[in-house]
């Protein structure tokens, strides 16, 4: 039995907010390399910036410090974390102690690491794979020229890759041969179809191994089966606290180990906690007071500590976010 998918009571209000705080909002666009679309408009949004000035549960701990040249991309697995950037991947010890380093060529858009330990490195239209030691076992070929790669999530059986250049997720074996597109407008399965104005198109498998889209362009997130099939969304297009504003927000996805939806937001940089299921927000981990105005994160993870990490390009570090009274005792690291 096809299971409800979960919609805005409003979908006309929804597009009419989409427009309209779309237009406004690009003048607060990060400044990351890949140029995004519209006018530069005077918008003043500082009473939405005081909106995150409040206190959270959460306080910043001392940051990882990268000694890498353009950081784009982290993933977390057995308790290391993999930092990719312009040809190198460091993988940072437990307790974000130590560090190796492999060479590689190029600057990967996102990594992800497999569950025997296979590194998966997204270039722009095609995606790479190191074994656990750096060493270079597969080169896919390439999804096409509009292609951009932008997440991958690597299962036992298969490997999903966010395409924002296609505005597709894709479902692939582990040679590369595309089994599913996931994510294309049919009217006739419920499926809205994916929007992503900008390169920003990020994916995220729960505990529970469920497929979690953001659908940037709508300002909301999808379920998905790996057939394609959508199993629920929601959308929350606003300026508020609770939910989502501009062109194309959330931009990065993470789950916890206990299955929480972890999201993070360019222009206002907002990390936030939401209730996966219902879309219902929960509370901020981190407000706008701590980002730059005009930043766009790269990239953000959850390690098995329950720490927040948010790749942020202005400081080259991995800055680590904790609940107050958790007890981080890290010093700055360097890698």
């Amino acid at each position: 039995m096809k299971e409800q998918v979960l919609n805005t009571k409003h979908p006309w209000l929804v597009g009419v907010v989409v427009v309209g705080i779309g237009a406004a909002y690009f003048v607060l666009l990060g400044s990351g390399q890949h140029p995004e679309p519209g006018l530069n408009l005077n918008y003043d949004v500082k009473v939405y910036e005081e909106l995150d000035r409040i206190e959270t549960r959460y306080e910043e701990a001392p940051p990882i410090r990268l000694v890498m040249e353009n950081p784009r991309a982290m993933a977390v697995h057995d308790g290391d974390l993999y930092v990719a950037g312009k040809n190198a991947v460091a993988v940072i010890g437990e307790n974000h102690a130590g560090a190796r380093r492999f060479q590689i060529t190029g600057t990967p858009n996102c990594v992800a690491v497999a569950p025997d330990g296979a590194i998966l490195l997204g270039m722009t239209e095609h995606i790479e794979i190191l074994d656990r030691d750096g060493n270079p076992q597969a080169t896919w070929a390439s999804f096409g020229a509009h292609s951009f790669v932008t997440s991958i999530a690597a299962q036992k059986d298969s490997v999903f890759v966010a395409d924002a250049g296609n505005r597709l997720v894709l479902r692939c074996d582990w040679q590369g041969n595309v089994l599913a597109r996931i994510g294309k407008k049919d009217a006739a399965r419920d499926i809205p179809g994916i929007e992503a104005p900008s390169p920003y198109l990020d994916l995220a498998v729960n505990p529970d191994g469920d497929l979690w889209v953001a659908n940037p362009g709508k300002l909301g997130l999808e379920r998905y089966r790996e057939n394609g099939d959508i199993v629920t969304s929601w959308y929350h297009p606003t300026l508020e606290l609770s939910g989502f504003s501009g062109c194309c927000n959330p931009t990065q996805i993470a789950f916890t180990q206990r299955g929480e939806l972890i999201t993070c937001e360019k222009g206002l940089v907002r990390v936030k906690r939401y209730d996966v299921t219902s879309g219902e927000f929960i509370e901020l981990i981190a407000g706008s007071k701590l980002f730059p105005r005009q930043q766009s994160v790269r990239d953000l993870a959850v390690d098995a500590a329950g720490r927040i990490l948010v790749l942020d390009p202005k400081t080259e570090s991995v800055r680590v976010f904790t609940e107050k009274g958790a007890g981080d005792g890290k010093t700055a690291q360097q890698t």
